[in-house]
């Protein structure tokens, strides 16, 4: 039950932002919501992430895992029900936003901190696999929300189920053990302070990377000639392609028993491939760039959660706080710097760009792994 807790978590909080951006044209109806609105509203949620996430994972060490749990739950959904219930301009918005926002970040290390005291060891790869599943699970859940929710009933409710949502996470989570308890202090962190920089760094590239390519995907597919409805429906394959390769890179993590970093590497390295054939242009390159991308390219999060908690076991939560910081932290970059090439018709700068981030993040990613 602390798995499904966890990833029902999980994907509550990421889906303030993506049900944001999925929704702007029903949103727009009811107040002015523009582009740059939009982008500013997504930044913003991003960078409470990564301003928020390391300190939040050291106070989940100090508090525990449920507690934690139940707070980030408790501010998704508040953040949820008050964008249904109260907005009326855009400010109002992305001020509910930074709640969310803040939810999510806070849900991150709670939950890596729940599973790790509430699963079996020798399953830590799958279940933390499940964990960052959860984020493009909950993108592709948004994308669904504009024609199964917002377009019958109203965006506003698409919002009042992800509220929901948050507050199923809390239900579902185990009332015995003692998974909820703190860990015992965080002194031996130092011991893996240096790896877990480290893999902060890659997260940063390897989101930036990422984040950058899925934000232009369907823009760039239909500028290659495929259909707006096939471009989308192109973005949710890519979506469920990085959801099942997280948990199947967990699963072999915990079948070899081994560094999980070896994988990640060879698979950010080799996702480099697939940003360059985009390059081409030509529609088949980009459906078969874009898996590539989405199944090797996105399979990272889980496998790293694995190695930084490997390293700290004593500070589980600060560990994973710091990589999300750059994970977020490369979320707000990508896209930016991905636009501003792609404004200026330079596409294939910036897929190189993409191209070369995946490159020096498995670089970084096997540095890491050598000097362990």
């Amino acid at each position: 039950m602390s798995l499904i807790a966890g990833t029902t978590l999980v994907v509550a909080g990421v889906l303030p932002g993506f049900l944001t951006a999925s929704l702007a044209p029903r949103i727009r109806g009811d107040f002015a919501f523009s582009d740059s609105a939009l982008g500013l509203a997504v930044a913003i949620f991003y960078v409470v992430g990564t301003v928020s996430s390391t300190p939040f994972g050291s106070l989940v060490d100090r508090i525990g895992a449920r507690r934690g749990v139940r707070v980030a739950a408790g501010m998704t959904a508040v953040s949820c029900a008050a964008i249904a219930a109260l907005p009326q301009s855009a400010v109002a918005l992305v001020a509910f936003l930074v709640i969310g926002g803040l939810g999510n970040a806070l849900a991150g290390p709670a939950v890596s901190a729940l599973l790790k005291r509430a699963v079996a060891t020798h399953r830590h790869g799958l279940a933390f696999g499940m964990q960052q599943a959860g984020a493009p699970l909950g993108a592709l859940l948004a994308g669904l929300a504009l024609p199964a929710v917002a377009i019958p009933l109203g965006w506003r409710w698409a919002y009042v189920a992800a509220a929901a949502l948050a507050l199923a996470a809390v239900a579902l989570m185990p009332t015995n053990g003692t998974v909820a308890a703190p860990a015992p202090r965080a002194r031996d962190r130092q011991g893996g302070l240096g790896a877990v920089h480290a893999l902060g760094l890659a997260a940063v590239f390897a989101s930036a990377a990422g984040v950058g390519f899925v934000a232009f995907l369907v823009l760039y597919a239909v500028h290659s000639g495929i259909s707006e409805a096939a471009a989308g429906l192109l973005l949710g394959a890519v979506s469920l392609a990085a959801t099942l390769s997280r948990i199947g890179l967990g699963a072999l993590a915990d079948r070899g028993q081994a560094d999980p970093l070896g994988p990640v590497g060879a698979m950010l390295a080799a996702s480099a491939g697939g940003y360059l054939l985009l390059i081409v242009g030509e529609p088949v390159a980009v459906v078969v760039g874009a898996l590539i991308v989405g199944t090797l390219g996105w399979a990272w999060p889980g496998a790293l959660t694995l190695a930084v908690v490997q390293r700290t076991p004593d500070a589980p939560a600060w560990a994973v706080g710091l990589m999300m910081s750059g994970l977020f932290a490369g979320a707000v970059c990508g896209p930016l710097v991905v636009g501003l090439l792609a404004e200026h018709g330079a596409y294939t700068g910036a897929w190189g760009l993409c191209a070369g981030l995946a490159v020096l993040s498995a670089l970084t990613v096997v540095a890491t792994k050598r000097a362990a």
